[in-house]
């Protein structure tokens, strides 16, 4: 699936890499598009589980977004497919409420995570409601914008310093 992308892969293509029958991919999976689906959740939780360890380990405002801001620009590193799989779904959301939905899901889902994170800034009277609201959004789409950049550039093109400067530039909103 991930080497060819939605639109060019077919159950009978996962049958064979996973040297089963078409008959039992079907017992577990409707269709196509019900196979992807568990796949995009799979990836989401693979994800969600490196961030979630690496947060809930640290006891401070400052470390806990630190550790989330290190752990997220990494993800394009360390879970490639994740975005493989994400930009596929991309582009089918506007064409499947189902992957639309759990786009959706997950995208407030995680600014709920960053916001959970970004409160502590709001005790301590760093940040207001509204600021950390609109920073939760600015680091998805930043995070976001990063990965597929990487993702889809030349090597050549690439840069470390757009990752270094995504975790400088919001670590200003903790010191």
């Amino acid at each position: 699936m991930l080497s060819k992308g939605f639109d060019h892969f077919s159950i009978k293509d996962v049958a064979e890499k996973a040297q089963l029958s078409t008959g039992v991919i079907y017992h577990y999976f409707k269709n196509k598009q019900d196979l992807y689906v568990h796949v995009l959740k799979d990836s989401f939780g693979e994800t969600e589980l490196m961030v979630r360890e690496a947060v809930t380990k640290e006891t401070t405002y400052r470390d806990k977004f630190s550790a989330y801001l290190e752990v997220v620009a990494a993800v394009p590193e360390d879970n490639p497919d994740f975005y493989i799989i994400l930009l596929n779904y991309l582009a089918q959301s506007p064409y499947n409420d189902d992957v639309k939905q759990i786009i959706s899901k997950f995208l407030i889902n995680l600014q709920g995570f960053i916001e959970d994170i970004l409160q502590h800034g709001v005790n301590e009277g760093r940040l207001t409601p509204l600021e950390q609201k609109t920073i939760s959004q600015m680091i998805t789409s930043q995070a976001m914008g990063l990965a597929f950049q990487g993702m889809l550039l030349p090597e050549e093109e690439r840069s470390t310093v757009l990752k270094d400067e995504f975790i400088r530039i919001f670590k200003q909103y903790v010191d």
